[in-house]
């Protein structure tokens, strides 16, 4: 299964960190997919290291939606902590937009 994740309020917190760690040991394709700018990419890419994603898997929406990204790179589940992206994924995509709260 493809799934992503937000970095913000959910990968860089202990157990969002550990939800991507179990869900990348049962053989799903984990992508990081992140409204941040990507000129701030130092901590995006320290947690896909720590993780083991590699960097051609990490995308930066530069503050659009993430759903367009999500659609295009075909992601089945995706986990954030903002509740309009969510929406915006589960209206415009074939992705389950999970809020993810710690």
């Amino acid at each position: 299964m493809k799934i992503s994740f937000d970095i913000d309020g959910v990968l860089d917190t202990e157990s969002g960190l550990d939800l991507a760690k179990r869900l990348i040991k049962s053989n799903n394709r984990v992508y990081i997919i992140t409204a941040r700018q990507e000129r701030f990419a130092d901590e995006v890419y320290a947690i896909a290291k720590e993780l083991g994603i590699p960097k051609l898997m990490v995308y930066f929406t530069n503050g659009e939606d993430k759903w367009k990204t999500i659609k295009r790179l075909g992601i089945e589940r995706h986990y954030d902590n903002n509740q309009e992206q969510i929406q915006k994924i589960n209206d415009n995509t074939e992705a389950l937009g999970i809020i993810y709260k710690p």
